[in-house]
């Protein structure tokens, strides 16, 4: 009981610290987004100083990611984060990802990120790879109703909160370090009190996590059955012993201190109708991946000239996502498909801006990933961030 104790001890003087760095933080940046209206970056604190650096992909990739998402009442991601853990280092990230980020549905459209949770596993962890320019491997998604019963199931989780927790005149939660059941643990991850930004949420969020893995058993022997017995409110890629190998192994680089937490850098864009929206700060997001999840950056993400838009010009829903899967492992970048200005195309073109020899080269292997002959590329301007546009035509095979 004194080893326990005084683990617990350790960790709870780990999350005041964080949470002091986090308050820091956050002051600082309110202070920045009052003088540059144009922009802003949110960042926490992280858990230890940032270990080596990653090797490239191409010496052999060790890190595994995870998309996790708990799912609210309507279905959307309240509490979403990428994970990472790197048994070969060891090392482990955490990058929070606020809900209201924009992303592009391969074969939609453009969504929330927390609308993700809703979606085909395959299809948002698509999503949030083409969002970040990495590997998504795995998911995992929560009800809260199955987040509240696996901390019930796991004795409870001790955080700091920093506000009091309340629902109109009710205080469900007082300040201070305390342990916290399933549903008072839920309440705290998606508080978020009047005049409060996003980031507040977010290092909320953070804690609850950490608490979490801090509460897990010491083998996946042991929370094999904890996970298995959350029923259909938990939804994962991973069987339940590789998802309990996955999060231990999150909790020994917690207790290590190497797990490093960091949030998506965002930029604020006004979609109109009052609603509060972000889309990704591409140079920002860029070096963060880089430093976080080094060993999952694909082939060719990192390379100027291989961006490619896709054009849904047959109306066949989800056209866009098959041909990203060919373009993707092709080590081209999917920004996006949407439909054509108008259907019937009958054959598939190439569209490159320029008549350079480099330009065509570039079309021709688009064309050769996807599967279409050289002939389909032609020379056409257009005005989108995007290298190479397909026009998706009835003569595309799957």
């Amino acid at each position: 009981m004194t080893s326990l104790s005084s683990r617990a001890g350790r960790r709870a003087e780990q999350r005041r610290q964080r949470r002091r760095r986090q308050v820091r933080r956050i002051g600082a940046l309110l202070g920045v987004l009052a003088l540059l209206a144009g922009g802003f970056a949110v960042y926490l604190a992280v858990d230890a100083p940032a270990p080596p650096p990653a090797p490239p992909a191409a010496a052999g990739r060790t890190q595994t990611t995870l998309l996790l998402q708990v799912a609210g009442a309507d279905g959307t991601g309240i509490a979403n984060a990428l994970l990472g853990h790197d048994p070969g280092r060891p090392a482990g990230a955490v990058l929070l990802l606020p809900p209201q980020v924009l992303v592009t549905v391969p074969g939609s459209g453009p969504a929330s990120l927390g609308s993700l949770a809703a979606l085909p596993p395959d299809t948002s962890r698509a999503a949030l790879s083409d969002l970040a320019g990495v590997v998504v491997d795995s998911s995992w998604t929560l009800t809260t109703q199955a987040l509240a019963a696996l901390v019930d199931t796991l004795g409870g989780v001790t955080v700091e909160v920093d506000v009091p927790v309340v629902d109109g005149p009710t205080v469900l939660i007082p300040p201070g370090a305390q342990r916290l059941a399933g549903a008072r643990a839920v309440a705290l991850l998606g508080f978020l009190a009047p005049g409060e930004q996003e980031q507040a949420r977010l290092a909320r969020i953070q804690d609850v996590l950490d608490a979490l893995l801090d509460a897990l058993p010491g083998t996946p022997a042991e929370l094999t059955p904890v996970l298995q017995g959350l029923g259909e409110g938990s939804v994962s890629s991973l069987a339940p012993p590789g998802l309990a190998a996955f999060l231990l192994g999150l909790a020994e680089d917690d207790e290590n201190a190497q797990l490093q937490y960091d949030v998506l850098p965002i930029v604020p864009i006004d979609p109109g109708e009052g609603v509060t929206a972000f889309r990704v700060d591409a140079d920002r997001t860029r070096a963060l991946i880089g430093r976080l999840f080094a060993d999952s950056v694909p082939p060719g993400v990192g390379e100027p000239g291989n961006r490619v838009l896709v054009l849904n010009g047959v109306g066949t829903p989800g056209l866009g996502e098959v041909v990203r899967g060919k373009l993707v492992p092709a080590g081209f970048v999917f920004v996006g498909s949407r439909n054509a200005p108008s259907f019937g195309v009958a054959t598939t073109q190439i569209l490159v801006p320029a008549a350079t020899a480099e330009a065509q080269a570039l079309g021709a292997r688009v064309a050769a990933a996807i599967g279409v002959p050289a002939t389909s590329v032609a020379t056409q301007e257009f005005g989108t961030v995007a290298d190479v546009v397909v026009l998706v035509g009835a003569d595309f095979r799957p």
